[in-house]
């Protein structure tokens, strides 16, 4: 494990004043495979793409889709399912691999079955959203090959609102079971804390999370009628009741100080540039080797691996941006939970059992912060609650 800076050694932040020495070593073997798994599985998503246009995979499914059907929304979603099977196939091995060692790492007891039930339902969502945006896509091409970039920009809109506003509520029930807080006493605190924090809701949910995973996590989510407020049943089993509080209170900020809005409002202004980009590579790409590729021109969906490719490249190149941003929002929402609380302490040990339970790198290597990390490393967060000055 990266060795927290010296300033913080012994204090609260200090991973080794609340993990044992084999919790510590856990935790280092953990987060160092996980890194590394990241850093190798997503030039290895490349390299997949860019053989299956290479070898002409991509061409072949183009025409398995064509002599199935003659209309284009057909074609195309034959064509995606079959794209969509093979990566599916192909990142199985790496997939299962993970969920293995979380299951040897006591992170999650989710079985086989469980598990691959939810991969299906995961495939069966990603298709429904999938297969009309790439018919949009495509498309938007015929209709103006100069301009489609603008026109896909234009369509991603809603599509991004409504994955950030109203999926949580539509679609997460597909994979859990949501239900009225039990705990009485502590959903009326946190109703009140939503009431000091102006949220319109009257309901606080709980959810069976513990079926997938051992981890803590809560949220608010939605907008106006539909905003929710939510707990995972592992964050209720392992937090005590002030420190859930202090977890809500966060959640809170993040809804009071519009956080997701201004994150979908960058992500909208951030994916002008990035249609833009990808249609100039796109075209450049498709002159200069579209004919190897078996890809007849523009409008060939067969050559849809290359926009795959493209994105993943440049939201990997973008991450940092992202994760800055994400961490800026991360340290204000914590900021608003200890003055909306008042209870640092509380803070502190919620903070270091998240660390604990979840078995996350309190203080991860410096190019890893860099590139994933959206929330300040915990022990600058633990570190910052204890010596927060302004509170009365």
């Amino acid at each position: 494990m990266n060795p927290v800076p010296l300033a913080l050694r012994g204090g609260p932040a200090d991973p080794a004043s609340f993990m044992t020495a084999d919790q510590l070593q856990s935790v280092h073997r953990l987060s160092t495979i996980e890194n590394i798994s990241y850093f190798i599985s997503t030039p290895v998503t490349w390299a997949i793409l860019l053989l299956m246009m290479g070898l002409g995979v991509s061409a072949w499914f183009r025409e398995r889709a064509e002599c199935l059907f003659r209309g284009s929304f057909w074609q195309v979603a034959v064509y995606v399912v079959l794209l969509q099977l093979a990566i599916q196939i192909v990142d199985l091995p790496l997939d299962y691999y993970l969920h293995e060692l979380e299951r040897s790492y006591g992170l999650t007891s989710q079985s086989l079955g469980s598990w691959l039930t939810d991969i299906a339902k995961g495939f069966g969502v990603n298709l429904i959203v999938t297969i009309p945006a790439v018919w949009l896509i495509y498309a938007a091409i015929r209709k103006s090959p100069r301009r489609w970039w603008l026109l896909g920009w234009a369509v991603s809109i809603p599509l991004t609102l409504f994955f950030t506003f109203i999926q949580p509520v539509v679609m997460e029930p597909i994979f859990n079971d949501f239900k009225p807080l039990q705990n009485e006493q502590l959903k009326q605190q946190i109703l009140q804390l939503a009431k000091q924090a102006n949220i319109p809701t009257d309901q606080v949910y709980e959810v069976d999370k513990s079926k997938q995973t051992n981890r803590l996590n809560a949220y608010v989510s939605g907008i106006g009628s539909t905003t929710r407020i939510v707990l995972w049943d592992t964050t209720l089993q392992k937090l005590k009741p002030d420190e859930i509080l202090f977890i809500m209170a966060h959640e809170m900020g993040h809804y009071v100080k519009r956080h997701v809005l201004w994150g979908t409002l960058w992500g909208i202004v951030e994916s002008l540039f990035g249609f833009w980009l990808a249609y100039r590579l796109f075209i450049w790409i498709h002159r200069k080797w579209g004919k190897g590729l078996r890809v007849r021109d523009t409008l060939d969906y067969a050559g849809l691996p290359i926009l795959l490719l493209l994105v993943s490249v440049l939201s990997f190149a973008a991450s940092p941006v992202d994760n800055a941003i994400s961490r800026m929002h991360e340290h204000s929402a914590d900021e608003y939970a200890i003055q909306l609380r008042k209870d640092p302490g509380a803070g502190v040990r919620a903070f270091q059992k998240l660390a604990a339970d979840s078995m996350s790198d309190v203080y991860p290597p410096a190019l890893v912060q860099f590139m994933l990390g959206s929330h300040p490393t915990l022990a600058d967060r633990i570190d910052y609650i204890q010596h927060y000055k302004a509170l009365p």
